[in-house]
Parts: structure tokens; C-alpha cells; sequence
């Protein structure tokens, strides 16, 4: 098996470490600049799950977040920055521990300064989203 081939970070507003996105384990699947497209994948732990015992509806929120942003950043020069203005997530079916996830996310408008983004959220090798979102960002170019 192969180790994953290490790629150098072009933007220069962030090169810190996600510790966020490092705690909730999601990992980079694609990531493509031609088609403003990008996905990461989960797999859901213990420690996602809310009081109930059910997996958290943050956890998917912020997969979605990161996601999102990442289509944004496939739009973005090395010195822009971005950040989510609206955030809108319709679960449609529950998900347990030990699912495995992937996150699709795709640029549909950008603008000077805003961008729209669609998004789903579907079991690994599956067709059916399990949840779905859409977002906005605000995006700052460096002048």
C-alpha cells in the first residue's frame, strides 16, 4: 500500500493546522479546481454521538462546513480568504457509529464576493444522500 502523496498548501491564510476538523477525523478524498468540486471523508465514532446516543447533527453540519469550503477554495487565489455566511442542512436518514461517509461538495455561483455551494452527504459506495446542505461564503480577494 502506498503512502498518500504529500501536497503543498498554496494558501497563504492557512497554513495552521484544522485541529477542529483533525478532531473529528475527516480526511481529504478530491479535491478539483476544473470542475470547483471537492470531497472529504468520515467515519463516525463514539465520541460523534449526542446524550441520546445518536450520532450529532454538528458533526454532519461541520462536515458539510468543511467540505463547502473547500469547493470555495478550488475558486481561490493563494493570498484570498473565506468565510460561510449561511449554512442550510436537511437530514434525510440516520447514520450510526462506525458509518463510513464521504461529502461531496460543488461550487453553482460565484461572484466577486460571494459563492454558493451544494453539497451531500452519502454512505461510502452508496447513491442515496443521507443528508444534503447548501451554503453560502464570503470570499475576499487580496487586492
Amino acid at each position: 500500500m502506498s503512502k498518500p502523496k504529500k501536497v503543498r498548501n498554496p494558501f497563504t491564510n492557512y497554513q495552521r493546522r484544522d485541529e477542529y476538523g483533525a478532531w473529528l477525523g475527516y480526511k481529504l478524498a478530491s479535491f478539483d479546481r476544473k470542475k470547483n468540486k471537492a470531497s472529504l471523508t468520515i467515519i463516525l465514532r463514539k465520541d460523534h454521538t449526542s446524550s441520546a446516543g445518536r450520532v450529532h447533527g454538528g458533526v454532519i453540519s461541520a462536515l458539510f462546513d468543511a467540505t463547502c469550503g473547500l469547493a470555495v477554495f478550488t475558486t481561490m487565489g493563494p493570498e484570498d480568504f473565506c468565510s460561510t455566511v449561511e449554512l442550510k442542512v436537511n437530514y434525510f436518514s440516520p447514520i450510526e457509529i462506525g458509518d463510513q461517509l464521504i461529502c461531496q461538495a460543488e461550487v453553482v455561483f460565484r461572484g466577486n464576493r460571494l459563492c454558493s455551494v451544494q453539497a451531500f452527504i452519502r454512505h461510502k459506495g452508496k447513491r442515496a444522500p443521507v443528508a444534503m446542505a447548501s451554503a453560502t461564503f464570503y470570499v475576499v480577494k487580496k487586492k
